[in-house]
């Protein structure tokens, strides 16, 4: 007579799926997270894109930043709770799941809002289809058109824009196009920069430099590297230039009604 042995059964390693998580942990869990969404989302538009806004004082240039700034906050959130709500699938907690897809769906309305509030007030002349469409954009963007420069003022602003030129050249060339080095190398050609009181009344200088701000690019927004340059050479006559790594460029122009000699960006 054989004697057969019975090889132990080898255990496996638990996988997370193998076993629902608890009714109780995962409504706790659930409820928390859920909580804690609803709470970051209110805090930071109230407080952290609010107080941003509030700090800008109506500088349309931080207004924006502060709202591109806060699109992309909610947008990385909503990634992040999509991304919590499919390891509680995996561990089998429907609740916790639940509740991440609701605070996703919330952060999903919010960056359209958004998203929406922001094409509003950024308005692009290319879908106009018709003449009259056209005429329309032209009315509602009347502060971005130039004003006419004198001959002598236009003569002027030439003079300027052709001292302007080497510089940003050289600057570019030398792979630097930085607004602190455009503004440094710019004064030491001989320009002044702009000065203003503390009530805004205009103290003297001429020179003017800033960051390139945020544009639109495919399906998000970014902040290239690069400085605008506006020189006032009369009431009526500007020199604007900019500098960023791909070129740069120097004309001259008329101020704009809101802008001065930077053109104002699209939307009110």
């Amino acid at each position: 007579m054989t004697d057969s042995l019975t090889e132990p059964r080898l255990r496996r390693g638990r996988r997370p799926w193998s076993r629902r998580t608890s009714r109780g942990a995962d409504l706790t869990i659930g409820i928390s997270l859920l909580l804690l969404g609803v709470g970051w989302l209110a805090l930071d538009y109230m407080f952290g894109h609010g107080m941003e806004v509030w700090a800008a004082q109506g500088d349309r240039e931080r207004i924006d930043a502060a709202d591109l700034a806060h699109m992309a906050r909610t947008q990385d959130y909503l990634v992040a709770m999509l991304v919590v709500a499919a390891l509680a699938l995996v561990f089998r907690a429907p609740w916790t799941a639940l509740s991440q897809l609701l605070v996703a769906a919330l952060a999903g309305a919010l960056l359209v809002t958004a998203q929406h509030s922001w094409d509003r007030s950024h308005p692009s002349p290319a879908g106009a289809a018709s003449q009259g469409a056209a005429s329309h954009y032209r009315e509602n963007n009347a502060f971005r058109i130039s004003g006419e420069m004198s001959p002598a003022s236009a003569q002027d602003a030439q003079k300027e824009a052709d001292r302007i030129e080497p510089v940003l050249k050289r600057l570019w060339e030398g792979g630097t196009w930085n607004p602190q080095s455009v503004r440094a190398a710019l004064l030491e050609a001989g320009f002044q920069e702009e000065r203003f009181g503390p009530k805004g009344e205009w103290l003297g200088g001429t020179l003017s430099v800033r960051d390139m701000g945020p544009r639109f690019e495919t399906d998000h927004y970014v902040w290239p590297e690069g400085a605008l340059v506006g020189v006032r050479v009369h009431d009526d006559a500007c020199v604007t230039a900019f500098a960023q790594k791909t070129n740069y460029q120097v004309k001259t122009n008329g101020p704009y009604p809101e802008g001065g000699c930077f053109e104002p960006r699209a939307g009110h």
